[in-house]
Parts: C-alpha cells; structure tokens; sequence
C-alpha cells in the first residue's frame, strides 16, 4: 500500500483516539495536525513535532523491513531517525504489522 495512504490512516486513528501508548513504552497525546507535521506531547509534557516526511521514511522502512516493528524505537536509529524516535515508532504501531506488507 502506498505509503501516504498509510499515513493518512495513522493521523486518522491517532486524531481518533488522542493518545498512542504502546505496551512497556510511553504514551503520546495528539496536539495538532499541520500541513507537514503532527504535533505530540510527550508523558513529561514536552510537546515535539513530527514532521511528515520523517514518518514517510520510517513507513518505507517498516514496509522493506519486516523486523523493525517488533525491534522498539531505538530501532529507527539505525536508519537514520533520531530524537524523536519513540512517538515515530509509537504511532506506526497505530496499524498492524501486516499493514506495512
């Protein structure tokens, strides 16, 4: 599936629900959405945006790579995506694994 339909079912569920948590991981509250980025608030209350294009490159990567939904957000270091690692990872698991595939 194209990968901007996969982020529009992402920003969807997340809107829809508010909060992304994922278990053993913290939670992530809905802010805004913009026309390139969503913005969160992290559970220390921190608020962090999320640039689209950034979540677009982690969506290809789950989808070439099977492995990486299950590894934890450190997992998306290693392609390149840095401090805002957890949210990222944390709203991909919005959808299924077998979405990405």
């Amino acid at each position: 599936m194209d990968s901007k339909i996969l982020l529009g079912k992402i920003l969807q569920r997340f809107k829809d629900q508010g909060v992304v948590k994922v278990e053993g991981y913290k939670s992530f509250r809905y802010i805004k959405e913009t026309d390139n980025a969503v913005y969160v608030t992290r559970e220390d209350g921190e608020d962090t945006r999320l640039p689209f294009k950034t979540i677009l490159y982690a969506i290809d990567a789950f989808k070439s790579s099977n492995s990486l939904y299950s590894e934890g957000p450190n997992a998306l270091r290693g392609i390149g995506i840095t401090h805002v690692t957890s949210p990222i990872w944390s709203i991909l698991h919005l959808l299924s694994q077998n979405d990405y595939h």
